[in-house]
């Protein structure tokens, strides 16, 4: 099987990569979609939160034969790597995996045109956007359950960050 996607835009941050990681709670910017698809935005003003399905171009073949990792991103806010626990990439949103596909829900602060402002991006500039879809209270889960090794990861960024997480 054959698969072929085609962007509908592109991020901008307007900031370098390494501020874009260094961020907890993601970055400020505009997702700005190509011209032949802007009728596709009809209709979105007024949603609080879009889910954002980008294509992390960036990662290359060895990153996408990857199937175990620790969560890396954790040592930029002084958790020692050693203590970090490994694990299967589908339970963690590292950027390195068989598909490169990420998901982010980000606040719609505005829309201008064919230009949609938003907050909480944790993409690169210059991202290929795959789709965005509208966040709805059909989507929202109010309960839910993780491991305890990841309560414990969770409880470590709190101890670190307070109240950033």
């Amino acid at each position: 099987m054959n698969l072929e996607l085609k962007p509908i835009g592109v991020v901008r941050v307007g900031m370098d990569d390494e501020a874009v990681r260094n961020s907890w709670r993601g970055v400020k910017g505009e997702l700005e979609i190509f011209p032949e698809y802007e009728e596709g935005l009809d209709g979105i003003d007024g949603f609080s939160h879009l889910i954002l399905l980008t294509y992390l171009d960036r990662i290359g073949d060895e990153g996408r034969r990857v199937l175990k990792v620790k969560f890396r991103r954790l040592g930029r806010f002084g958790i020692p790597y050693e203590d970090m626990r490994e694990v299967g990439v589908f339970c963690t949103d590292s950027p390195v995996r068989p598909n490169p596909i990420a998901l982010t829900i980000v606040r719609l602060l505005g829309r201008r045109g064919r230009f949609l402002s938003v907050d909480g991006l944790d993409v690169f500039d210059g991202t290929p956007i795959l789709d965005i879809k509208a966040y709805t209270h059909r989507r929202v889960i109010g309960e839910i359950s993780v491991p305890k090794w990841f309560e414990e990861i969770e409880e470590r960024v709190r101890e670190r960050l307070g109240e950033l997480l």
